[in-house]
């Protein structure tokens, strides 16, 4: 595969030129933050790939899990930002993103799918978890947005007797959709409007289409499950706050 040099990798921030330019123009405000996450991503993904060259390098079990780890910690704390009024958010997402991995390289491993080397593992739950921790973020904010929409309609249910999980039930239930709508219209349209990331990234390397075919519909399918998982063990864990923290 043909490599890239980092002369030609600055050229793509050519890209970001015109959403700059319209920013500024039109003073939105968001020129500068622009400019950081450009900035962010060169620099974390330059490091990571050569984080990424030392692990394969060792092929050490421990050391790829220790590092998958460190990026789910890294995901929680960002989601938990999203949650910052509930107690506990960056346990709850943790737990959830943990959860989440650990089934995916369970069923991975167990049925054949990848070797448990970090060559496979690695840039895969870098995929899941990426995607799980947007579900997280989205989940603590719908909460919020919901609960106060829905404020007084839940306690009308209490005041009739209800349990308060039966007076949340549409909360979770609003709150959950919301967050699987980018998985569910993504899913949709997988094939037809996008040509997903690691299928291209296969293709280009060489790989038959065939083969990038069935190694994107094993993300897809994990990362649409990990999202449900996630979102779901979320907002379980966090819609008890609103009565123990007396929110009303």
């Amino acid at each position: 595969m043909k490599d890239i040099s980092y002369a030609a990798l600055m050229a793509s921030f050519l890209f970001m030129t015109i959403p700059f330019w319209l920013s500024y123009k039109q003073k939105l405000g968001i020129s500068k933050e622009m400019i950081i996450a450009s900035l962010r991503a060169f620099i974390q993904l330059t490091i990571i790939g050569y984080i990424i060259t030392f692990v394969f390098s060792i092929e050490t079990s421990a050391l790829f899990l220790a590092i998958i780890f460190v990026m789910i910690i890294v995901a929680a704390r960002t989601s938990a930002k999203r949650g910052s009024e509930f107690r506990y958010s960056f346990w709850i997402a943790l737990a959830a993103l943990l959860t989440a991995e650990l089934i995916s390289i369970v069923i991975w491993v167990t049925f054949d799918i990848v070797e448990f080397k970090a060559q496979y593992i690695l840039p895969m739950s870098g995929m899941i978890i990426g995607s799980s921790m947007v579900a997280v973020s989205l989940v603590f904010d719908r909460l919020k947005r919901e609960f106060d929409l829905t404020k007084e309609l839940i306690m009308g249910k209490l005041a009739l007797g209800a349990t308060p999980r039966q007076a949340s039930q549409e909360l979770i239930e609003a709150t959950v959709k919301a967050a699987l709508i980018p998985s569910m219209e993504g899913m949709k349209t997988i094939g037809l409007v996008q040509l997903p990331g690691m299928m291209t990234g296969a293709i280009i390397a060489g790989a038959p289409p065939v083969t990038a075919v069935k190694y994107q519909l094993v993300i897809a399918l994990t990362t649409f499950g990990n999202t449900a998982i996630t979102a779901m063990i979320v907002s379980f864990l966090t819609y008890p706050c609103f009565y123990r923290q007396k929110m009303f």
